[in-house]
């Protein structure tokens, strides 16, 4: 199993009070920072998606719909992956609903080292 919220946000914290060239994007002023990342980088499973849409259908949809009338949408959180891409934190059924769409790029805060 991976590793907990609270052991997650722990490494993130060391990570950033570090000095250290080892830590990934490492900057100071990061969490003022908006990105766009390509929705096919952004890894979900399908168990999650089935379970999601199974669950929260009607949430998903409205969200689409968000996405394809061009409305502005809360920024999805999301943590690189050390084999490439990104896992989602914060915000997986707008991350499905842009699929869905068919939005190419999602508006991000990138978190993690």
């Amino acid at each position: 199993m991976g590793k907990s919220r609270e052991r997650r946000k722990a490494d993130f914290d060391q990570c950033k009070q570090s000095n250290s060239s080892s830590c990934r994007n490492h900057d100071d002023n990061r969490d003022d920072i908006t990105v766009f990342v390509a929705l096919a980088d952004v890894f979900m499973t399908d168990a999650v998606v089935a379970k999601l849409m199974a669950r929260d259908g009607a949430q998903i949809e409205r969200h689409r719909q968000a996405y394809e009338y061009g409305e502005d949408m809360v920024r999805v959180v999301l943590r690189p992956r050390y084999d490439g891409g990104y896992n989602v934190e914060d915000g997986r059924h707008r991350v499905i609903a842009a699929k869905q769409a068919g939005i190419g790029m999602i508006e991000a805060k990138l978190i993690g080292c």
